[in-house]
């Protein structure tokens, strides 16, 4: 083989070795830019999930918004409908006056308390809301249903609360008229 043949051979193996390390640095070129593009589209991507939850965040503290405000119009709805039936039953403020009753371990006959507690009894002139009763016998022998006599003992009574009653008439009855049991 001659000298010329071996130099062509050679320039042609480094033609082949040149354009074999252009096409590696193109590659290789390549190879980075997807590299800097997939690691900046996982970024996005992550961004992107990360806005998706947050709106879904949002999308759910709306609905419960809506929710508690749907709640809140019913809940208003029903409270003038109360008011409405209030006022139609005669229970408006002006229609009421109100006493103060405070009876702390009074010591009074049978009778007493039951005329007592029959005038705070509810009825349609008069509501009775009580904060603190109690009824006790006074000696230890005797018993709080024991028919009274004429030498009962006094019975311990403790009231409190608040009387409420009607000082105008009301345009309709409150309360079904009270029955009284029948004797067989």
């Amino acid at each position: 083989m001659s000298l010329s043949a071996r130099m062509s051979g050679i320039a042609r193996l480094w033609q082949s070795r040149k354009a074999s390390l252009m096409l590696f640095a193109g590659t290789l070129g390549a190879l980075l830019v997807a590299a800097i593009w997939f690691t900046s589209a996982r970024s996005d991507l992550a961004q992107a999930y990360a806005k998706v939850g947050s709106k879904h965040q949002a999308l759910a503290a709306t609905q419960q918004r809506k929710q508690e405000a749907r709640l809140r119009v019913q809940m208003a709805t029903g409270a003038a409908e109360l008011v409405r039936r209030a006022e139609t039953g005669g229970y408006t403020e002006d229609g009421w006056g109100e006493r103060l009753i405070n009876i702390s371990q009074s010591p009074l006959r049978r009778n007493d308390v039951n005329d007592l507690l029959d005038g705070v009894s509810r009825d349609q002139s008069r509501i009775f809301g009580a904060s603190d009763f109690e009824l006790s016998v006074t000696r230890i022998d005797e018993g709080l249903f024991d028919p009274p006599g004429p030498r009962s003992p006094p019975l311990m009574l403790t009231l409190r609360g608040t009387l409420l009653f009607r000082i105008r008439q009301a345009a309709l009855p409150l309360l079904p008229p009270p029955t009284t049991p029948e004797a067989p």
